[in-house]
């Protein structure tokens, strides 16, 4: 028993060392180019799955997919969505498969997850997969708007794929920095960091005054 126990304790050693030695050393893959391995991939997907499914709100959606709400929330996807995520089928992303792990389409495939699951994925945004956090820039309301656009994506009614392709076409020529269509809450900017606070006040300089030039630094004499 003492020699198992024995074994089991320096295998375990072994396996710390070596970890240590393949993150110290530069010996781990970290580029964007670099598919994973399967083990961590595995265990990535079950550990953002546990994760959501213990913390996303319980319910359905509150908004209903009307065509008003529906068009809100097309217009929403496309501002915000559709660079990384693309559009429908015959628009893809041409950031996709640059991202790693690559960005689901989810307009084209619709996931099967539950609501509240993508929208707690939407708001907190996962880390380490290019996947931000919408909580203060988005409000709920327009979160649960953009994921019931995403769940009908394949069934629009007609004057809401309208919009949609008008809203595809004129965010070609948008400025990089839009307003949002309804404001976050007061709630939702107590949660920013004095970082995203600074952030959010720049957004809205360039919103109301235009990008601001560089000033102008006179050359250092020699």
């Amino acid at each position: 028993m003492r020699k198992f126990l024995t074994g089991v304790v320096v295998t375990l050693v072994a396996f710390a060392v070596g970890a240590l030695l393949v993150v110290n050393l530069g010996w781990y893959p970290i580029g964007a180019d670099n598919p994973p391995s399967s083990l961590e991939r595995m265990m990535a997907n079950r550990a953002v799955d546990a994760y959501v499914g213990r913390h996303a709100p319980t319910g359905d959606n509150p908004i209903q997919p009307t065509v008003a709400n529906l068009t809100a929330g097309a217009q929403d996807y496309q501002q915000h969505c559709a660079l990384c995520h693309g559009g429908n089928a015959q628009h893809p992303s041409p950031m996709r498969d640059h991202f790693n792990p690559p960005v689901p389409p989810i307009a084209a495939h619709i996931p099967g997850d539950p609501d509240a699951n993508l929208f707690w994925v939407t708001k907190h945004g996962i880390r380490m997969t290019g996947m931000p956090a919408w909580g203060g820039i988005l409000s709920d309301n327009q979160i649960w708007t953009i994921i019931a656009f995403i769940k009908h994506a394949n069934q629009l009614p007609p004057e809401v794929q309208a919009a949609w392709n008008d809203a595809a076409t004129s965010s070609a020529t948008a400025p990089l920095v839009a307003p949002s269509a309804t404001a976050p809450s007061a709630a939702d900017q107590k949660k920013l960091t004095p970082e995203q606070r600074e952030l959010r006040q720049a957004e809205e300089e360039v919103r109301q005054h235009g990008p601001q030039p560089k000033p102008h630094t006179p050359p250092k004499r020699k």
